[in-house]
């Protein structure tokens, strides 16, 4: 049936308080944990009947690891340049119970992707994920793939990184 959000079966009754710890970063993106947890802190202040507190305050904690992030190729033109790549970041995260240190909800291996194009051919100018970026649809065309790539890859990990919060919080708190 129906429930509040942030009362899923899970969380205890008597939590008023979460705290969202700095994530392990094993990547080669440097800050992306700091950014992670922003985007986690910014989605339980807007959905959680939690109110987020500095660690170590919280009635409960986030943790995590961020496992990996890479841009893989995805789609060739016919010379076999990569077109299209497609951003995934891998997570682990678990929620505990500070006083007790029991573990309340656990995900080994929570997965994102988004796309991303690499070549003003095959980039989207009208596409959300585009028009959310500081570039304009006339500048596309002066940009060289490499640079377009990197833009493309600097906007897909924002959408990453909102995606990730949006599930961190629905698993975390929602449990599904």
């Amino acid at each position: 049936g129906y429930r509040l959000a942030g009362a899923g079966p899970a969380v205890p009754a008597e939590a008023r308080t979460i705290s969202i710890r700095l994530f392990g970063n094993h990547t080669r993106e440097r800050g992306l944990e700091v950014r992670l947890r922003q985007a986690i802190e910014d989605e339980f202040r807007r959905r959680a009947t939690l109110r987020v507190v500095p660690d170590p305050e919280g009635d409960l904690f986030l943790a995590g690891d961020i496992r990996s992030f890479a841009g893989v190729p995805v789609a060739f033109s016919a010379t076999d340049e990569a077109v299209q790549y497609q951003g995934v970041i891998r997570v682990a995260i678990r929620l505990v119970e500070r006083e007790s240190g029991r573990t309340i909800q656990e995900n080994k291996a929570l997965q994102e992707t988004q796309d991303f194009g690499a070549v003003s051919g095959v980039v989207i100018s009208s596409s959300p994920h585009f028009q959310r970026g500081t570039i304009d649809e006339r500048d596309v065309s002066n940009l060289t793939n490499v640079q377009l790539g990197e833009v493309g890859r600097r906007a897909a990990l924002h959408g990453l990184l909102d995606q990730l919060a949006r599930d961190v919080y629905q698993q975390m708190m929602e449990g599904f």
